[in-house]
Order: structure tokens, then sequence, then C-alpha cells
């Protein structure tokens, strides 16, 4: 530890404002787009300046890790400076929209989102998992509509293991009728229970009353189906509208999907606008992105005609969340577009030097924040070339996962580590956003100043470098495109070399892995910024 705070002392304080990133040109915002020209008039109508914009190197490191879950290759950071196409920005994030890595990282969201673990308490068992999980990937890769995707989830019946979707219903500690009508609300419409009335709430969850589970003679199988023994019941939709349910000529669960997924209800688009405003941002368009509150007239409808809402959760900009939710529904619910139409704004591409409370309030700033767990310790194995293993003892069959299998790719919320735990995985309980958790702790410093496992990667990738590059100056870029996805500045370069300086000469070799531990320890490196 004190050699570590020597070299900080020495070697790392003169970097400390990090995300400027000065040292090249930054790009040109384009307002001729909808968007954007949504986003100057809430920043007019609030007295914000328009940001600058982030330089090109923060922007794809930004958009790679947001999109695609990953750092930006050596050879991407550099061929994309080199680009002077002046529609490059929008070229890149079509690409990465349309790379694998893309359908990774959305369906680890989605597996957060959908409670994807085989244990207590979910517990849809090691088969279930993979099946459900490989077909959420597949959708998404293929761009399937996710007004399609949920339609099949809501309705479908079948078993665990042949019918992927059936198993959303399986997904749900509590498999009352109360229990997954909550699951639904928070999962399809970003709500809580507290959201509705509590009458409208009892009359709405028994619309789930005739889902069944039977198992089979197959470990671990079950059948999830409607019963259709006919019978009459009075019911509520989440709005309020009654309904008199006659389930000997329909499925409840279709009721509730036919109205949910119809294009004059923004509640399902205005759900997954936030979802993916909060993947993006870290925080949606309204504060509580997954407490939203029921649509008053003035909440969506008045607004088109000028009114303005009076809810405690309001977007902090009405006229920016009804667009996304039509350019959502008119382009066929596809998630791909969603992130299009987000990531080409200004609020995406902005810089995050200035993060005043005024400015990331109305998204004149961009957020910084540490990575997620997954993407973190995947970033730190991509780098070192050595990622680490996953398992899982229980239940049976045991689970090892291939070496060099990515956090990202793992299927299941059950199989983990220490570290991914540390750095704040989600549990996969109850979908909830709130079980994610980015904060910085005490066992995470513990673990980037003070590993063993982590030092041995750092040495060897170090002395990798040395091997590969036997230009000081050649392999300082390549370590700096490797972690942060830049060049280091004159100051850095003038940093190292004053440290490997300080050190006697037999200890010079030491520097390369002292820089990359530094590194990995700084907020460029470990945060979205």
């Amino acid at each position: 530890m004190s050699r570590f705070a020597i070299i900080l002392t020495v070697f790392a304080l003169p970097w400390l404002p990090l995300f400027a990133s000065t040292f090249e040109k930054s790009p040109v915002f384009d307002l001729k787009l909808p968007i954007n020209k949504i986003l100057l008039k809430t920043w007019e109508q609030n007295s914000l300046a328009v940001p600058p914009p982030a330089s090109d190197a923060v922007f794809l490191r930004r958009l790679m890790l947001t999109a695609a879950g990953r750092l930006p290759t050596a050879d991407e950071v550099q061929g994309f400076l080199d680009d002077e196409t002046p529609n490059k920005h929008a070229v890149w994030i079509e690409k990465v929209l349309n790379s694998p890595e893309y359908a990774d990282m959305q369906a680890m969201r989605f597996a957060d989102m959908l409670r994807i673990k085989s244990e207590f308490p979910i517990n849809l068992w090691p088969n279930a998992v993979q099946f459900y999980h490989r077909k959420i990937h597949d959708d998404i890769l293929s761009d399937r509509s996710l007004k399609d995707m949920f339609y099949e989830m809501l309705t479908v019946s079948g078993s665990n293991f042949r019918t992927a979707y059936a198993n959303f219903f399986r997904a749900s500690a509590d498999r009352s009728p109360e229990g997954l009508a909550k699951m639904v609300l928070l999962t399809t419409m970003n709500m809580r229970e507290s959201a509705l009335p509590e009458e409208d709430f009892k009359e709405f969850a028994k619309l789930f009353s005739c889902i069944r589970y039977k198992s089979t003679y197959e470990w671990k199988e079950e059948i999830v189906y409607s019963d259709y023994i006919p019978q009459t019941f009075a019911a509520a939709l989440p709005d309020g509208q009654k309904l008199a349910v006659d389930t000997a000529r329909q499925d409840p669960r279709k009721i509730f999907a036919d109205w949910l997924l119809n294009e004059q209800n923004p509640y399902f688009a205005r759900a997954f606008v936030n979802k993916v405003w909060y993947w993006v941002f870290g925080s949606g368009i309204s504060p509580r992105a997954d407490q939203l509150e029921l649509i008053k007239e003035s909440g969506f409808w008045d607004n088109l005609l000028g009114k303005k809402s009076s809810g405690s959760n309001e977007p902090f900009s009405e006229e920016l969340q009804n667009y996304l939710i039509k350019e959502f529904q008119q382009n066929n619910y596809s998630l791909k577009h969603l992130y299009r139409v987000i990531l080409n704004s200004m609020a995406f591409q902005a810089s995050s030097l200035d993060q005043s409370e005024a400015l990331l309030r109305f998204h004149a700033a961009y957020p910084v924040r540490r990575l997620e767990s997954e993407v973190l310790i995947d970033a730190l194995g991509s780098i070192t070339r050595s990622y680490d293993r996953y398992m899982s003892v229980i239940p049976e069959p045991f689970t090892y996962l291939p070496y060099s299998s990515k956090a990202i790719n793992i299927a299941d919320g059950s199989i983990s580590t220490g570290v991914l735990d540390s750095f704040g995985r989600p549990p996969r309980d109850s979908g909830q956003f709130s079980e994610r958790n980015t904060a910085s702790t005490d066992s995470q410093n513990l673990y980037l100043m003070n590993s063993a496992a982590l030092y041995r990667r750092i040495n060897e990738y170090s002395r990798s470098l040395q091997r590969r590059y036997r230009d000081e100056n050649s392999r300082l870029n390549r370590l700096y495109l490797d972690i942060l996805s830049r060049y280091p500045t004159g100051k850095e370069r003038k940093a190292f070399r004053k440290y490997q300086q300080s050190l006697e000469k037999k200890f010079q070799g030491m520097v390369w892995s002292d820089t990359v531990w530094v590194l990995f320890n700084s907020k460029e490196f470990l945060f979205y910024h």
C-alpha cells in the first residue's frame, strides 16, 4: 500500500483532470436532428447553455461501453481518430448497433429486468435459464419488435424447456395473482403497485388468476398455461377501465396484452423509453425511471396541447419523452432504433466536464458514473487477456463456464463471483433498477489496489507489451489506447518519464506495471465519462 501511495504521489497527481481529453479535436453536433431541437428548446427554457461536445476519443469509448459493453480496441481508436469523415459518429453508432456485442449487452440488461436466475427466489433452473436467455439474445440481435416479444411473453403457454417465453410468468418469486400483477406492472410499465388505487390493483390482479403451472416427468420441466375452466369475474386494467371477463371466450392474459400493446396506449412505449434512457445515462427521463405514475390527462395527451403535468415524478422534458414514444411506436417498437435516436443526440455526445446539478438534471452534461460490474471486470479481462472463471455447484447439474467467458454473457444471475458481487452485480430478485449498485466501496478499492490475482495479470500484460514494442513511445501509446482508449497527453508523457527516472535503474522496468496499476485505479478507466 505504501508503494502504491508513492506511485500516486509522484506519478498520478499531475493527471487529475483526466476527463478533459483536450489533446484532440471535438466533433460538431447535428442540430438538424429532431431530438436535438427538443433538447435545445429544453435547455433554452431553463437558461442552460449548449454543452460542448465530447472529444472523438471520449465519444468512441462511451459508445462502445454503453451499447456493446466493451472497450474499443487500439486499432478501432486509431482508425476512428484518423477518420476525417464528417458523419463518422453516426456511422460508428450504426456499426456498433449491428454488432453481436450489442445483443450481448442488451441481453444482460434484459436478464436483469426479467429476473433470469436459476436459484432462489426465482428458481427458473439452469436449462430454462439458458434457453430463455438465448431466445432473448437472438430476438435482440435480429431486432425483433419488442411489441411482438412481449405479446408472446404475456400470452404464450407451454414448457419452460421448449417454449422460451413461457418462463416470463415463472420468473417471479411470488406466483400469486397479486405477485404476478406486481411483476407485470414493473416489467412492462415501469410502475409499482402503489401507482394504482388499491381496489383497481386488486381487480387488475384478477387478470392473472387463471395462470397455472404443471410439472412433468422431466426434471424441473414445468408447463405454464391458462386455466380454461369457464368462469366470469369483474376485473380492471391499470388505467381503471372495468372489465367483465368470461374465460370461456378469452384468455385474461390476452385482454391485458391487447390493451398494453395497442398503439393508442403509451404505457409500454413510455416504459421502454425510460428504460433505455436509464441504461444510457444512469437515470430515466423521469427521475425515478421504474416508479412511473398513471398518466393523467395533464401528464401526456394534454401536453401535446401545451399543458403541463403536475406529477411528482415528472420527466425533465415531456416533449422529449413524447417524441421518443412516437419514434418507438412508429418504428415497430424497435429497440435498435430507440438506441440509434438517443445515441445520436447531443445529450449522449455532450462533454462530461461540468457535473453541476442543473446541467445533469436536464442532461446538458453527460453524467459521470461507475461502469457496471460485468463491464468493468470484462474490461480488465480484455486488456490483460486473462478473464475470471465462473462456475456454479448448485443446483445440479454443476455449471462450469468455458475459460475466457465474459461476465456480460453469463445468462444465470445465480452464477457470480465475489468480485462481481462487490462491484454491484444485481441479484436479479426483483427486476428493479436499484438492485444494481454502482457506488464505489472500500472492498472495490482493496481489490483494485491489493488483489494478488489482478497484480499477476497486470505483470503479464506489462511483459507482453515490452515483448511486442521495443520503442518506449509506441509501448506507452499502446498502453493508453488499450486502457483509456486514447493517446497520452504531453503532461502524462512527462509524468511517466519523471517517475521512470526516479527509480533505480534495475527497477525501471517496473514502471510499466506500475503505470497499468495506476490507470486501472483511475476514474477515467473505472467510470463512464
